[in-house]
C-alpha cells in the first residue's frame, strides 16, 4: 500500500490528533495539549512528520531540537505492523543528527509494547519507572556509539 512521509505542519492538525486520540497505549485525554503546543513543537522548538495514506494521516512523530526531547511517535492502531513507526524513528533521528544533538531521550510507560519497540531501535532505559513510565535515552555522540 503506497504511503508519504513528509514533514508536518500545522494543517495537518487534525489528522494527528486523530491518530494520537486512537492509539489504545499511552493514551492523552483531549485538551491536555494544546493546538498552539502543538504548532509551537514542529515550527519552533523541534520538528515533526506525518505519514499519509490513502488520504489521511496515519501515523506523526515530533521531537524536541533544544532539548533532544522525542515528544511523540505515534502510529494508528489500524496503520500498525506495516513499518510507519520505525520510518518516523528513523527520519526523526537522522533530522536530529544534522542538528547536532548529542543526547535524545523519552518516557513511555512501562506496559507498552512501546518499550520493546525502542529497545530494538538501540534506546537505553534508565533508571527505575517514575509516576509509571520509563525514561529512555541515546547517545548520538559518535564516540559513545563506539564504545
Amino acid at each position: 500500500m503506497a504511503f508519504t512521509l513528509r514533514q508536518a505542519s500545522r494543517t495537518d492538525l487534525p489528522g494527528i490528533w486523530s491518530v494520537r486520540y486512537a492509539v489504545t497505549e499511552n493514551t492523552l485525554t483531549p485538551g491536555r495539549i494544546s493546538d498552539g503546543e502543538v504548532i509551537e513543537a514542529i515550527e519552533q522548538t523541534g520538528r515533526g512528520w506525518v505519514v499519509e495514506q490513502q488520504g489521511g494521516i496515519v501515523a506523526f512523530a515530533i521531537d524536541n531540537a533544544h532539548t533532544g526531547n522525542i515528544w511523540a511517535l505515534f502510529v494508528h492502531p489500524n496503520a500498525q505492523g506495516l513499518g510507519h513507526g520505525g520510518r518516523l524513528h528513523d527520519e526523526m533521528l537522522a533530522w536530529l543528527r544534522s542538528v547536532k544533538l548529542p543526547l535524545l531521550w523519552l518516557t513511555t510507560g512501562v506496559t507498552t509494547r512501546a518499550c520493546g519497540f525502542y529497545e530494538r531501535k538501540g534506546w537505553r532505559k534508565v533508571g527505575e519507572p517514575e509516576g509509571g513510565e520509563f525514561r529512555y535515552e541515546m547517545n548520538l555522540e559518535p564516540e559513545a556509539a563506539e564504545r
